[in-house]
């Protein structure tokens, strides 16, 4: 196999995410097909198949792994993917070709959203000379090309609950932590060492005999 071309286009965060969800609906119904097929082999009474031997390929569990963190990753909140959709990316990369940018400087624009003028100086380099009065409108660009965003799920609320819940139990343990008596309430009796003479105690044993 031969790459004819290394790098024939370059993709956003939101068209890597579109991607990887598609890999992974993919990849379980897959799962839910081997599943099955598997037991129907079983209701059939036939043998197991030997590892390797399956009909549905699996993908490698360190490639299951690196996507289900790139999804998780490119999920978040304080990220503007989920907000952005192909046609607002296609409206936001025509607005911005008046500028004269980049295409590294564009796609960091639709990766990253700018939505203050200090987060456009590390984007596009001699952002002054280059722009000088347009930052605002590149601002509204931006601003425009996303969503509202999502209200939050049942699954939100409830994981909020949940750690709220955890929050309290653990101030309820560190309270009664607190409780504990100090150690010279827990030990009154007092050890007394007997270092009277010569080998009766520890420091007994370190005295020199005089000459």
């Amino acid at each position: 196999m031969e790459v004819v071309n290394a790098r024939a286009a370059l993709l956003s965060n939101h068209e890597v995410l579109t991607l990887l969800r598609e890999l992974e609906s993919d990849h379980l119904a897959r799962a839910k097909t081997a599943l099955r097929v598997k037991k129907e082999e079983e209701a059939a009474g036939l043998p197991p198949r030997l590892s390797g031997d399956t009909v549905f390929g699996e993908a490698s569990e360190n490639l299951r792994t690196v996507e289900v963190e790139a999804i998780q990753y490119l999920s978040a909140d304080y990220l503007p993917t989920t907000r952005q959709s192909p046609e607002g990316i296609t409206k936001l990369v025509k607005d911005l070709a008046p500028y004269e940018l980049t295409k590294a400087e564009k796609l960091q624009v639709v990766n990253l959203a700018p939505t203050m003028p200090v987060e456009l100086y590390v984007i596009v380099e001699e952002l002054e000379d280059r722009l000088g009065d347009s930052m605002e409108e590149i601002l509204t660009f931006v601003e425009s090309s996303l969503a509202a965003p999502a209200p939050p799920t049942i699954a939100a609320t409830e994981l909020s609950s949940l750690a709220q819940h955890y929050d309290e139990s653990s101030n309820l343990l560190l309270e009664d932590s607190l409780n504990y008596p100090e150690p010279h309430e827990m030990y009154q009796e007092e050890i007394i060492f007997d270092d009277t003479g010569e080998g009766a105690g520890v420091e007994g044993d370190l005295d020199m005999e005089e000459d």
